[in-house]
């Protein structure tokens, strides 16, 4: 039991517990996005308008792309340091800063709804290979939480499958059973995949903030 509780441990690096912070606040930035996310589809996409809740969604993602960056470098240093390993996190912060800039050009119209959709979409494409590479490498690792690693593994691995299959919905050649049946299925396992990133960060905040469970027992007993 000792032994299964370390290895579930994230083992401390300088910078660990300044970065909680802003995984934290990712998390509390992503709650806001899917609560008005849901919010303009129920209210205000069947009005066309005033997209009041679509205006703070946009707002939320630009804030909630650049937020998670320090997480996503924070976590990448627990891999070797390759330079194919470090192009990856590059290509990662550059596609969150790409989606960041354009939800914010959205928002003061500098940039038309299509064009920011599609850049969005890259990023969360490019966010999604990140965890699920990144988090099977970790997984076969000690010094990561297991838990994270899998939940991580999960999201990018639901996100990837989704979008394609998510993307049948729009396609009004399609037959409407392929529509409702493999569209349907795809927003069904994105829906999972993007209500379970905020509670990511959110747990990843308090690996990272490395703070004592109030549940464990004490050393003595965890020795005995």
């Amino acid at each position: 039991m000792r032994s299964e509780g370390i290895m579930d441990q994230l083992i401390e690096i300088p910078g660990d517990r300044a970065t909680a912070k802003f995984a934290y606040a990712a998390a509390g930035l992503g709650v806001v996005g899917v609560a008005t996310l849901g919010l303009m589809y129920a209210i205000e996409v069947p009005k066309n308008g005033p997209y009041v809740f679509g205006t703070i969604n946009d707002a939320t993602g630009g804030l909630f792309n650049l937020i998670v960056i320090p997480v996503i470098i924070q976590v990448h240093r627990r891999l070797n340091r390759t330079p194919l390993s470090q192009a990856g996190q590059w290509v990662v912060v550059a596609a969150c800063a790409a989606g960041s800039a354009s939800s914010f050009l959205l928002v003061f119209k500098q940039l038309d709804f299509g064009t920011s959709t599609g850049i969005s979409v890259g990023a969360i494409i490019i966010q999604g290979v990140w965890f699920l590479l990144v988090h099977r490498r970790l997984l076969k690792t000690g010094g990561y939480p297991q838990g994270l690693a899998r939940l991580g593994r999960f999201i990018g691995g639901a996100m990837l499958v989704a979008l394609p299959l998510a993307g049948v919905t729009v396609v009004e050649q399609s037959p409407g059973w392929l529509r409702r049946g493999v569209g349907g299925a795809g927003v069904a396992l994105g829906a999972a995949a993007w209500l379970a990133w905020p509670y990511w960060y959110f747990l990843a905040g308090r690996h990272l903030s490395h703070a004592p469970s109030v549940s464990a027992a004490p050393a003595s007993v965890q020795e005995a």
